[in-house]
């Protein structure tokens, strides 16, 4: 389904962890919030200094399409999470885009799947799962979770009863460490192929479904490749600022550099080096695209290419119709020649 853009109020969080929030939100117009298991949500979040957009994995159902949660961690360095923890509350309005992504089980059904999280990489894991049980689904499901410490494992009672109510469903949650004062009974260490392999003996057999930070994909796709696992039944996906968007700058703010392609949006010319991606460009240009993932997977950039050519390598955020319409990520599309493009299509 297409994005639209939304207008949501907060109308409750709750306290997951120490440094882990779920926030609930409406349509303020009470339209159902439609999406499909694992996809996410572009938020505008109002920070005193500026509008930034940050994209979330949704982590409720879209069986319950009243609502949608989003659990966020407030990362140490990161100044829009800090702020939701701190000022988003009940009653606070915010502008919001989505559901974007292709990273769902809904693409992939299959009769049996490992959904495999590390940290607050568990949010689309939980959308999927709880998707499964709310349809009354019997696939088999091996649900991996690994945590820092057994604090900060998340949901772990609703996975408990999950366990219990689902006949072909095992949770397994693996922690890196238990401090001094904390016990634990479960798995411990980083997860490699010895463990995983122990707690999913038929890995390759199954559907997978992977995200956390960078490394911790790596190493879950690397063990399954090992295991002899068909790539095309790996998916991945996570969130965060990618150094993509900004590792070739702008030949110059405006367009008084006479080198290099130019770059129009919205009728404003900037000469560009070669290379530049299109959102690279625009910040330097100081023109604002609103952006989540900056990865190619959310779509949040998606902008219009009216002339010239760009080459876009995207990760499934923006589709086959949506490229022929000449809609383009402006986070991975490169500037190869003059080009012209508009955020008002």
């Amino acid at each position: 389904m297409p994005p639209r853009d939304l207008r949501l109020a907060c109308v409750a969080r709750r306290q997951e962890t120490a440094d882990v929030v779920t926030f609930v939100f409406r349509d303020v117009e009470n339209r159902p919030l439609k999406h499909l298991p694992g996809q996410a949500l572009t938020l505008a979040l109002p920070l005193p200094e500026e509008t930034a957009w940050r994209s979330f994995t949704i982590a409720s159902p879209p069986t319950r399409p009243a609502e949608v949660e989003l659990t966020v961690k407030a990362a140490p360095n990161g100044h829009a999470t800090r702020w939701m923890h701190k000022a988003l509350h009940p009653g606070i309005e915010i502008e919001a885009r989505g559901p974007l992504g292709q990273f769902s089980i809904a693409h992939h059904y299959a009769s049996s799947f490992a959904l495999i999280s590390g940290g607050s990489g568990i949010t689309p894991m939980m959308s999927m799962l709880r998707w499964l049980a709310d349809r009354g689904e019997t696939v088999d499901v091996v649900f991996i979770h690994a945590a820092r410490t057994p604090e900060d494992a998340l949901f772990v009672r609703e996975l408990a009863d999950l366990d219990r109510q689902m006949p072909n469903l095992r949770v397994v949650t693996v922690v890196a460490d238990v401090p001094t004062g904390q016990s634990w009974h479960g798995y411990r260490g980083v997860i490699d192929r010895r463990m995983l392999t122990v707690m999913v003996p038929d890995l390759a057999r199954r559907e997978v479904f992977c995200c956390g930070p960078a490394g911790f994909m790596t190493a879950i796709g690397r063990i399954f490749d090992a295991e002899g696992g068909d790539a095309a039944r790996f998916h991945t996906e996570s969130f965060g600022t990618s150094k993509a968007a900004d590792a070739i700058p702008a030949a110059s703010a405006t367009s008084q550099t006479e080198e290099g392609p130019t770059l129009t949006i919205n009728g404003r010319a900037i000469v560009v080096a070669a290379g530049t991606t299109v959102l690279a460009a625009a910040r330097a240009g100081g023109i604002v695209i609103p952006t989540g993932c900056q990865e190619g997977m959310c779509g949040t950039c998606r902008v219009k290419k009216l002339t010239g050519w760009v080459e876009m390598t995207h990760k499934g955020g923006i589709t086959a119709s949506e490229e022929r319409q000449s809609y383009i990520l402006a986070c991975c599309s490169r500037i190869a020649a003059d080009v012209e493009i508009t955020t008002k299509a």
